[in-house]
């Protein structure tokens, strides 16, 4: 199964672990299966702009779920210095 991302934005969780803020068209069968493999520690559902982060230790995950995680991914990386996407943090 591999959906598409319509959203995948580099960006910390409510606790600040990095990850991804991704957004994709609801399917049942998708977020069951995202559910299943990430566990609830691992990724946040935020209802008030509905979309998802994941841990980015689960990036292998995201790659077998949405055919255009990595491309997203990988694009937003080339055009971002590490100081930019962790706000200068190391």
């Amino acid at each position: 199964m591999k959906g598409g991302l319509r959203q995948c934005i580099k960006a910390g969780s409510l606790d600040r672990r990095p990850g991804w803020l991704l957004k994709f068209g609801y399917d049942a069968e998708l977020v069951e299966t995202l559910k299943a493999r990430v566990p609830h520690t691992r990724r946040e559902w935020r209802e008030e702009t509905k979309e998802w982060w994941v841990n980015e230790e689960y990036n292998g995950v995201l790659m077998e779920l949405f055919g255009n995680f990595e491309a997203l991914a990988f694009l937003q990386c080339t055009m971002f210095s590490e100081g930019d996407l962790t706000g200068g943090v190391k």
